[in-house]
């Protein structure tokens, strides 16, 4: 990680790593700092005069496409959560769009997609409702069956060249098949968007979410996403006991632990911090983990760990899914 990077990252956190950074070259440095989600934290710090750069014109009119394409995901997401509506499914809004308006400065935080928690059984339907309207799926399904049971999310392509990912659960693999999802649809507050009352998880569910998004994602995390995080734990009127129990509840706390200690590193202090930087996983989590581990045949490695998780009413459809060549 680049000076800038753990500048950026860290900016206006209780223990930020880095205090004081040279003069940021905009040829040399904004493509990287865009790429990790960081353009409007560089702007906020050089606006409170704490960066200087040598073409800070050019980070206004960054922020300034990324936030009008920020105004074009939010369009295209209301659109599609009123298309889902109106065949009968509630959808719930996920990540950057929804962290952001639960946190003091929304337009620092910019997302690149949009993300859409539907019920599980109605995967297809949801899919199926917005490719009526032009939407087209990124890749054929696996199986209906595969989507409705063990799938964690479908990508769907929007005619106005946008990505938006339909979640049926909030991780890949064996943890996201412990995720309570009975608990999302009942957990939900509003935010607002373009005036519109959006409805999405409560901030417990979205830390937890983002801590699970840092572990489990299979690459390095974006720092934006990171920083979510540590924003999260800093800035938002956490129910800490309520966030532990559903760690607990869920078997999730070797991954979460994951996230929230990387939340640590950029700065951030809090009390779950330090419970993650000193828990240690059971052998049973450390052999669930290594199931993320590396992109090749990680989807086969995660099905065959998630054998050891589901229902045993489901364990017989896994175990065909694994004998798909689809399967990767």
């Amino acid at each position: 990680m680049s000076d800038l990077l753990e500048f950026l990252a860290g900016w206006d956190l209780s223990d930020g790593v880095i205090d004081t950074i040279d003069t940021v070259e905009v040829d040399r440095h904004l493509s990287v700092v865009a790429e990790q989600r960081l353009t409007g934290v560089l702007l906020a710090a050089m606006r409170a005069g704490e960066v200087e750069i040598d073409r800070p014109e050019v980070v206004v009119e960054a922020h300034e496409r990324a936030l009008a394409h920020a105004r074009l995901l939010d369009t295209a997401m209301l659109e599609s959560v009123e298309i889902l509506l109106d065949v009968g499914i509630t959808s719930r809004l996920l990540k950057g769009p929804a962290i952001a308006r639960l946190l003091p400065e929304p337009d620092q935080r910019i997302s690149a997609d949009i993300d859409l928690l539907v019920p599980a059984d109605q995967l297809d339907a949801a899919a199926s409702a917005l490719e009526a309207f032009g939407a087209t799926r990124s890749q054929p399904a696996i199986s209906l069956d595969w989507e409705r049971r063990f799938a964690p999310s479908v990508t769907i392509g929007w005619r106005t060249g946008t990505e938006l990912n339909l979640h049926r659960t909030l991780a890949p693999g064996p943890y996201g098949h412990l995720v309570d999802l009975d608990e999302l649809a009942a957990s939900t507050v509003t935010v607002e968007v373009d005036g519109v009352d959006v409805l999405t998880l409560r901030p417990e569910l979205h830390l937890v979410h983002a801590s699970l998004h840092i572990a489990l994602g299979g690459v390095e995390p974006r720092l934006g996403d990171v920083r979510d995080l540590a924003l999260l734990l800093e800035r938002a009127n956490l129910d800490v006991d309520r966030v532990m129990r559903t760690i607990v509840r869920w078997g999730a706390e070797a991954p979460a632990a994951v996230g929230f200690a990387a939340a640590g590193s950029i700065g951030a202090r809090h009390p779950i911090i330090d419970w993650a930087e000193a828990h240690r996983p059971r052998s049973r989590d450390r052999r669930l983990l290594a199931s993320y581990a590396d992109r090749d045949g990680r989807v086969r490695r995660r099905a065959l760990a998630s054998l050891t998780v589901v229902p045993w009413r489901d364990k017989p459809a896994l175990l065909r899914s694994l004998t798909s060549r689809r399967l990767g």
